[in-house]
């Protein structure tokens, strides 16, 4: 029976971001930085371990700081099983329900319980897509006077936490790491300890050379110690490559998304690969019959031979009554 610690590890946005990093991104830049801190021996065998099964680690999405994914589609069941005197609420009840993103942890059972409460929850956290415009001076770029400005726009999320009365833009996120004790998986720890005496950001995503999809560490925190083979619901946390749970017994969403290899700053990889992936989304409720450990798993990379997809998202236990 295996022992895992979770720990939190809190970032602190630097500048602006283009999307909400996965755990498959924030798993590729942790191994990208340990790369730079033990023997490349060291690092191939532990991605080799995450590939054939033998997960020591699970990773989260990041997250809003003190926050979880909205669990969309378990709330959305409820409310269809609502007697007749619910059903005019219904509709007033989901256009509530798409506002919220991410809801407090603390008031996550109560959702469940009643979903009907949504409308009346805060604060909650909702995503809000936008462009940036820029403009590149080519005239100065090619010292080719009278060159127009070449304007284009980069894609943006704003994260906002919205309380009765006001709203303010997140720049506090987290996410959490679950790693079986005494095992290698415990280098990664040891990579963001580093990183947060060091003050070193971690890019995650494109354009960081621009300033963007930059984070740094800000804490690490140990939250518990549980039992990875313990039977039960639990909610997804990330980008869950499905192993061995109980798809009757779960509430999924299905997320398809290009993905692309994890590159370091200034080098990363914005070509049209067309290499799609297929997992289930953050918010999602799983049944596991036989704990974490082998409720996700991790694929061979379509890129490099030697790299990963790393899908054993992290799954935060949820109470029997409440996730029924």
């Amino acid at each position: 029976m295996a022992k895992w610690n979770y720990y939190r590890v809190d970032m602190d946005l630097k500048g602006r971001m283009t999307q909400i990093p996965d755990s498959q991104k924030i798993f590729g830049a942790m191994i990208h930085r340990m790369a730079q801190n033990f023997p490349s021996e060291q690092v191939t065998e532990f991605v080799a371990k995450q590939k054939s099964g033998k997960a020591s680690l699970a990773v989260s999405n990041l997250l809003p700081r003190g926050y979880v994914p909205v669990p969309y589609s378990a709330l959305v069941g409820r409310l269809g099983e609502d007697n007749e005197e619910i059903n005019p609420k219904r509709k007033m009840i989901y256009k509530e329900l798409k506002k919220r993103s991410y809801v407090k942890i603390d008031q996550l059972d109560l959702w469940l319980k009643e979903p009907v409460t949504a409308k009346d929850v805060f604060p909650y956290v909702n995503v809000v897509n936008t462009q940036q415009i820029h403009a590149s001076i080519d005239s100065k770029r090619y010292d080719l006077p009278g060159l127009d400005p070449n304007l284009y726009s980069v894609p943006e999320v704003i994260v906002n936490e919205v309380h009765s009365t006001k709203v303010h833009t997140i720049h506090e996120f987290m996410f959490y790491i679950a790693i079986e004790q005494e095992t290698d998986g415990m280098r990664l720890l040891k990579v963001l300890e580093s990183a947060k005496d060091e003050g070193r950001t971690f890019v995650l995503g494109p354009r960081g050379s621009q300033g963007m999809n930059t984070f740094q560490v800000h804490g690490i925190h140990q939250d518990s110690v549980f039992t990875s083979d313990q039977e039960g619901y639990y909610l997804n946390l990330g980008m869950l490559l499905p192993g061995n749970i109980d798809f009757g017994k779960s509430s999924l969403k299905l997320f398809t998304s290009e993905r692309r290899p994890f590159n370091p700053p200034g080098g990363w990889d914005e070509g049209n690969h067309k290499q799609f992936i297929s997992f289930i989304e953050a918010g999602s409720i799983i049944y596991a019959p036989n704990g974490i450990e082998s409720a996700g798993h991790s694929i061979q990379s379509p890129f490099h031979p030697r790299d990963i997809v790393f899908g054993n998202a992290l799954l935060y236990a949820l109470g029997e009554r409440s996730a029924r």
